[in-house]
């Protein structure tokens, strides 16, 4: 299973894109499958990243 590279998508791209994901899955009621353990550990990540962020723009 893939998931984007952060370092090649904006924070806007990355959110919209794990919205959207999240969205679809749980239409399929997928959430708990393997893909979604990677997609919460990617979300992860892009909180980091966000927070990192957030403490240099303040």
């Amino acid at each position: 299973m893939r998931l984007p590279n952060l370092a090649d998508m904006s924070d806007v791209e990355a959110i919209h894109w794990y919205t959207s994901e999240v969205l679809r899955l749980s239409r399929e009621g997928q959430l708990n499958s393997e893909y979604g353990k990677a997609l919460r550990e990617w979300k992860k990540q892009l909180n980091a990243r966000l927070e990192q962020s957030r403490k240099e723009w303040f």
